[in-house]
């Protein structure tokens, strides 16, 4: 009698972990395709068994127990999250960098025929023809408008360098408020596992979300994890904590004061600036107070030179009009470079020849078409030509270095994520043969069941009837 209610106990026991089973497989089949899951399994083990002395005559023995559930456990490879984590900040910098990278060239424009070069070409050529024709006002007037197309290319180019300064300063700020929301969901999500963890239960799910924090993390900036209690986490940004438990030090956006100004970020704890080394917040911090000042300050020293020797050669020639000492351009860098207005009003007063007896010569022209060949950048190392195709070609470089590396980083970071794939995503024919395991193990209990509800029935109401 007495191990037929410890036979129903055990059939109880049995069907609690099936039913559990069968409940985790349904939670897998349910985020079979949702992003970050991982999948779930319950481990089994026999209970302890109990002492039963009558089990075996003349020694003591133990009757089983049943079965018991001892964790439902996580499937996820720690060690390939952490190095998913370590290549997505370099494929967030990278990423970042080539396209910006790309921007740029696409703003320089070379090689077409709206590029810069092309436009000092045009410009080259109509004063090379003036030298031959100096007298001829159909070569005086396409010095002027090539002059003229020149510095709008000059200024067209520099500002959509600083507006893409500019959207870089923007996006820094931006990608900050992310940082610090994530940082502020990331505690939250600390202290609701610890509460899980506190209660002796696994907090999956919430494990799930904590991953998939960090991976949105690491894509904006270089951080680094840190086991805290209760499988809570610590997060820092070069050295410095971003959120430890359920505490954020958030990071304080100052916004430019003038325009010359850019946004600066400050820990608010500490009032230190964040300093970052990867990751795509990273990359625009190199765009915008590296690579794209390096440009801009290079054509800018185009304009200058352009500018200075230009105006010293034309201020000493004289026009058809004997107009002399005049300048040809005004400014001073790309920015503010133009024709003097009174030379596109009257192309009369292009200063041509260097004789004031003979308007009609053309060796001043000749002087400032050979501009362009001469030494005059770089210390007087680089004519025009040389810097120019210098700086598209350092950014060609730094742009097929840029999505080289991207390929590689994306490889990489596919390779990682399909290793953590096959450790952790659902496989819907798996669960499916789980299931079935579940279903029949949950059947043939319940059969047991009944097969001991009736040897009870035997005994409870058939015992001592026969013979009445």
């Amino acid at each position: 009698m007495r191990s037929t209610f410890f036979g129903l106990e055990i059939m109880r026991s049995s069907l609690q972990a099936q039913r559990l089973g069968l409940e985790v497989t349904a939670h897998n089949i349910s985020n079979a395709n949702t992003p970050g899951y991982s999948r779930q399994v319950i481990n089994l083990k026999a209970a302890s068994p109990y002492p039963f002395p009558g089990a075996n005559p003349g020694a003591f023995g133990q009757l089983g127990t049943g079965v018991e559930v001892t964790e439902v456990k996580r499937l996820r490879n720690q060690f390939v999250e952490s190095q998913i984590r370590k290549e997505t900040q370099s494929l967030g910098y990278w990423d970042n960098k080539a396209r910006n990278v790309k921007q740029i060239e696409m703003i320089i424009n070379e090689p077409t025929e709206i590029g810069l070069s092309a436009s000092f070409e045009r410009y080259w050529q109509a004063w090379q023809n003036l030298a031959g024709e100096a007298e001829d006002m159909g070569h005086r007037a396409p010095v002027a408008q090539r002059a003229a197309e020149l510095s709008t290319t000059f200024r067209d180019t520099k500002n959509q360098l600083q507006s893409l300064q500019n959207d870089a300063d923007h996006t820094i700020a931006v990608n900050a408020k992310q940082i610090n929301g994530l940082a502020y969901e990331l505690a939250l999500i600390n202290k609701q596992i610890a509460k899980v963890s506190l209660l002796e239960q696994a907090p999956n799910d919430l494990l799930d979300k904590q991953d998939k924090l960090l991976k949105e993390l690491s894509e904006l900036t270089n951080i680094t994890v840190l086991e805290g209690r209760q499988q809570t986490v610590t997060v820092q940004i070069h050295g410095t904590s971003l959120v430890d438990y359920d505490n954020v030090n958030e990071i304080v956006i100052i916004p430019p004061k003038e325009q010359s100004e850019m946004t600066q970020l400050i820990w608010s704890k500490g009032q230190s600036p964040v300093s970052f080394t990867n990751g795509k917040i990273k990359a625009l911090f190199d765009v915008r107070d590296s690579i794209l000042p390096d440009v801009i300050a290079s054509l800018d020293e185009m304009a200058h030179a352009l500018i200075t020797e230009t105006n010293r050669l034309h201020q000493n020639g004289y026009g058809l009009n004997l107009s002399t000492g005049r300048s040809f351009f005004s400014g001073s860098n790309a920015s503010d470079i133009k024709v003097i207005d009174s030379i596109l009003e009257d192309p009369e007063n292009i200063a041509a020849s260097v004789r004031f007896d003979a308007p009609g010569n053309g060796d001043n022209a000749l002087a400032i078409a050979d501009i362009f060949k001469k030494p005059i950048l770089k210390n007087n190392t680089a004519n025009m030509e040389s810097f120019f195709d210098s700086l598209v070609a350092k950014l060609g470089v730094m742009g097929q270095e840029s999505d080289r590396t991207v390929l590689n980083q994306e490889a990489l970071v596919q390779h990682l994520n399909s290793e953590q794939n096959q450790y952790a995503a659902v496989s819907i024919d798996e669960e499916m043969a789980n299931m079935i395991k579940y279903q029949h193990a949950y059947a043939a209990a319940a059969r047991m069941i009944s097969t001991l509800d009736e040897a009870l029935e035997t005994i409870i109401t058939r015992m001592g009837v026969v013979g009445r």
